[in-house]
């Protein structure tokens, strides 16, 4: 019986030395935050996130806010959109919807209008589509948009709770498709539930 014993403890102290080693040999998981074809848009991870830009936007009632008063708990979806562009008109509903499900403690969607007349034709717009849970806002000067080479609209950037841009979403995307609530949550951890999304 002892001989068993000794034998026992011999085979777990061996197949414990050689766990280890086979723990390190494991493949590592890829990184969560990938990029990834969304319907009619295209997301692309940055392998190096870089901090959002430092330039003020503008608010409805005139006034300057720098990302970085945004920032700590929450993250962002920083995204860029005219009036006129109908793939922004096609988008705008559920992303105000979304905002509508996420706290802004959470997740603070912010639409920086690019117009020529800024907020006031975004004011315009809210009123006609009845978006009511996202501010208003605007890229004055472009400043915001140059630093982050925006092209095309609309496009989003997803900014995490540290001021990192994680990615961007080039075009337009259902915010609650199934698809888009799975990016949030991989690159920003921002959990929405998925009940009722397409």
């Amino acid at each position: 019986m002892k001989l068993f014993r000794l034998r026992l403890l011999t085979l777990i102290l061996l197949g414990l030395i050689g766990l280890p080693s086979a723990v390190a040999s494991a493949p590592q998981p890829p990184e969560v935050c990938e990029s990834r074809i969304l319907g009619n848009g295209q997301f692309r991870a940055y392998a190096n996130p870089k901090p959002v830009s430092k330039h003020a936007f503008t608010t409805d009632g005139g006034r300057k806010i720098n990302f970085s008063d945004l920032l700590d708990t929450r993250a962002l979806l920083v995204n860029f959109w005219t009036t006129w562009c109908t793939p922004c008109m096609e988008e705008m509903p559920s992303m105000d919807r979304l905002q509508g499900r996420v706290s802004r403690d959470r997740l603070l969607i912010l639409p920086l209008v690019r117009d020529g007349k800024g907020v006031s034709e975004a004011i315009r717009f809210y009123r006609t589509h009845e978006i009511r849970n996202l501010p208003v806002a605007a890229d004055r000067f472009g400043k915001i948009s140059h630093d982050h080479h925006i092209g095309p609209v609309p496009q989003t950037l997803f900014v995490d709770q540290q001021g990192l841009v994680k990615g961007i979403l080039i075009g337009a995307v259902d915010w609650e498709s199934k698809p888009v609530l799975e990016l949030l949550n991989d690159c920003l951890n921002v959990e929405v539930d998925q009940q009722g999304s397409g």
